[in-house]
């Protein structure tokens, strides 16, 4: 163990008695090239070749202004769209939505996606506990609550439930209302 500390203290001792102010450069050189990028990185929330997909930049602008971006599908100098354009099943394809509301959501929850799989909502409780509700049973409790604040007489409603269900199933109660 001695000869081993040994040997690498001549070796340490070797490389300090080399050292010059070429080496100082190099190292500090070195050093900055390795921690800038630590220190100083930035980089973008979203890749750009995602966004470059998703909006482009208007084609006009002010100087010293940034670009403002609009969706790709909607050309500069129509006007945005607004709401959620849900589209009945019975309207011609070519018919434009209508704006919909809480609701709209709600049923196209309760109806799954296109390949007929239903959605799920689930509960996390800290690092094991997972609980899975049934759209049924949300969906009843949704009506009570509907149902409840329209027989009520108060017109304003005070919510707080942080992150949980009956948060959820409280939101959509009183669209419903």
């Amino acid at each position: 163990m001695a000869n081993w500390i040994e040997q690498l203290d001549v070796q340490i001792t070797h490389f300090l008695a080399s050292w010059n102010i070429y080496t100082t450069i190099f190292a500090f050189v070195l050093s900055a090239f390795i921690l800038y990028p630590l220190l100083f990185w930035q980089e973008a929330d979203t890749h750009p070749l995602l966004l470059a997909r998703q909006a482009r930049p208007s084609p006009v602008r002010n100087p010293g202004e940034s670009a403002t971006y609009r969706s790709l599908e909607i050309p500069h100098g129509y006007p945005l769209r607004s709401g959620l354009n849900v589209k009945d099943a019975d309207a011609p394809r070519w018919s434009a939505g209508r704006d919909g509301d809480l609701r709209d959501i709600w049923r196209a929850v309760v109806k799954g996606g296109p390949g007929g799989e239903r959605s799920k909502i689930m509960s996390v409780f800290g690092k094991d506990a997972v609980v899975e509700h049934d759209l049924d049973a949300i969906s009843k409790e949704i009506n009570i609550i509907g149902r409840q604040l329209q027989s009520s007489t108060g017109k304003r409603v005070a919510v707080y439930l942080p992150n949980s269900l009956e948060c959820l199933s409280t939101l959509f109660g009183m669209q419903c209302s």
